[in-house]
């Protein structure tokens, strides 16, 4: 039965809410959440998709939803779930595509969190693989590079603390596996990019405020649902909520159909 709904969104702290705040287990869905430890570290989108439908093995998919730069990963997802000609339905929330100043932005604020300073110690060859072109052409160069910058960065601070160098290398090698799998999830979004399969049914909900046009959505079908409020407070909206509720209908029982549907995986 196709009660089941995938839904992409990287955790890991941030001022906006999360899909799970729409409590969609509540109306009676069987939700995956396979970006989850341990996560995939691949660059090239279609590994990372690949380790996405390995864990979603044997699911009846109703359809995939993705928050923010999830949203090309799920687009790729819902074709190789689904097939080419019958793709599952995609619900964007605030969707976008990955950009290389996202991947910059955050490689600076990672390297805030670690050293408490400012992000200076970016440049050379490290600065160069983190351009657009070394993201799209050499992506495991930029992060086998930064890999090596933030566990440096790491052990020096660790040093500071008192550890010896061996067990400061080790702590900061901890540290920075999540930011490193963080990373590796942007740059996949970004390559993702071009060039895409066409997706099939497309809902997008955005808030408000959302800055990013809907132009880069190439789908046979696009339905979009702007809610009233801020980009923060989208998922926790009790409006987003209900229109969720209202988009996806109900589960389907085991014994007999389900109620309607809006979404569909009919390819207009």
């Amino acid at each position: 039965m196709a009660d089941t709904l995938v839904v992409l969104d990287f955790p890991g702290r941030r001022a906006e809410a999360r899909l799970s705040d729409l409590r969609l287990q509540d109306r009676g869905w069987h939700v995956l959440y396979p970006i989850s430890e341990p996560f995939s570290r691949a660059v090239d989108p279609s590994e990372y998709v690949a380790h996405l439908a390995r864990r979603c093995a044997g699911a009846e998919i109703r359809a995939v939803l993705a928050y923010c730069m999830a949203a090309p990963l799920a687009r790729d997802l819902a074709v190789r779930l689904g097939g080419v000609d019958t793709p599952l339905p995609v619900v964007f929330f605030d969707g976008e595509p990955g950009t290389g100043t996202e991947v910059r932005d955050t490689v600076r604020v990672i390297v805030r969190q670690l050293t408490g300073g400012p992000a200076d110690d970016l440049d050379g060859e490290l600065t160069a693989a983190l351009a657009d072109a070394g993201l799209r052409d050499r992506p495991e160069r930029a992060m086998e590079l930064l890999a090596d910058r933030m566990i440096r960065l790491g052990a020096e601070v660790f040093r500071e603390d008192g550890l010896d160098q061996d067990e400061a290398v080790a702590a900061a090698t901890r540290v920075s596996g999540f930011y490193l799998d963080w990373i590796a999830f942007l740059v996949a979004s970004f390559r993702a990019g071009s060039p895409a399969p066409r997706a099939g049914s497309v809902t997008h909900v955005r808030s408000a405020d959302q800055p990013v046009s809907d132009d880069w959505i190439d789908a046979r079908s696009l339905d979009v649902h702007v809610v009233d409020c801020v980009r923060a407070d989208l998922l926790a909206d009790p409006r987003t909520r209900e229109l969720a509720a209202d988009l996806l209908g109900r589960p389907a029982p085991a014994t007999s159909p389900g109620g309607p549907h809006i979404l569909s995986s009919a390819v207009e």
